[in-house]
């Protein structure tokens, strides 16, 4: 692999890494995972303001059922007043008519009815003030966990955008990492150094393509071994019958040409 990423060799062969040998290439793999990134972010976003506008619908209507409940044990309210007040005045009526004085079992079974529907209005009363309250209760439940499952949503989607984002490092290492090591071994080419490309890590990426380089330097290697060997064969053949001055200039090519494979 690339040299970064050749790191001292640890107990029992393996190699260690490190964090920064993750990012082999900087600018293909943080501009590809920058995509990564935004489209988690985008999506994210969707779905938070989604949700958002759901709960926030549902909250509303929430309110609004509290406001009219309020609205309700007022009116109840208001009602149980007024049949107490009517109550009161019917019962002043009997008790000043002359015709009901002689009557007082008339007044008692007046003042058990009223006493009766007023007990019956207050116990709806209650149960409309306890309905209420429920509603209540039940709208500032809502609301509370409104905010804790958009803190929950936050949370949990910074945490997915960030493992999207160390997920496409990881990735984009694994393609920069043979980009890396063979750019490595064409500048060694262009130098004129034909050594053979180590092996890629297990998972790597461009396999195919790495191979067919490797063959490539494997190929160049045979002819120029087979260069020098008829080289070889040809100093042999002049040893003794050509000038040492030239074949002083061929063994000087041969050992440039043997520095190639070296």
């Amino acid at each position: 692999m690339a040299e970064a990423a050749a790191a001292p060799a640890q107990a029992g062969g393996r190699h260690q890494r490190r964090l920064r040998n993750y990012l082999l290439d900087t600018r293909f793999q943080l501009k590809y995972t920058g995509y990564l990134v935004a489209i988690a972010v985008i999506l994210s976003g969707s779905l938070g303001y989604v949700l958002w506008r759901t709960s926030d619908a549902v909250l509303a209507q929430s309110h609004s059922t509290v406001h009219k409940s309020e609205q309700v044990v007022s009116f109840g309210k208001q009602v149980v007043d007024e049949s107490r007040k009517v109550s009161a005045v019917v019962q002043m009526n009997i008790v000043k008519d002359e015709a009901y004085k002689d009557n007082p079992e008339l007044l008692e079974a007046f003042k058990t009815d009223a006493q009766a529907q007023d007990d019956r209005l207050k116990k709806q009363q209650q149960e409309l003030e306890t309905q209420a309250t429920a509603l209540k209760q039940q709208s500032t439940d809502i609301a509370r966990q409104q905010r804790t499952m958009m803190t929950s949503l936050g949370a949990v989607l910074f945490l997915l955008v960030f493992g999207i984002g160390v997920a496409g490092i990881l990735v984009t290492h694994k393609v920069a990492g043979p980009i890396f090591k063979m750019k490595r071994q064409i500048r060694e080419v262009g130098e004129g150094k034909l050594k053979v490309p180590g092996k890629l890590r297990k998972g790597d990426e461009l396999v195919d393509f790495f191979e067919a380089f490797n063959d490539m330097v494997v190929s160049w290697r045979q002819r120029q071994e087979n260069e020098i060997a008829l080289l070889d064969r040809a100093m042999s053949a002049l040893e003794g019958k050509a000038d040492a001055k030239d074949l002083e200039t061929l063994k000087k090519l041969r050992a440039e040409m043997q520095q190639t494979l070296d």
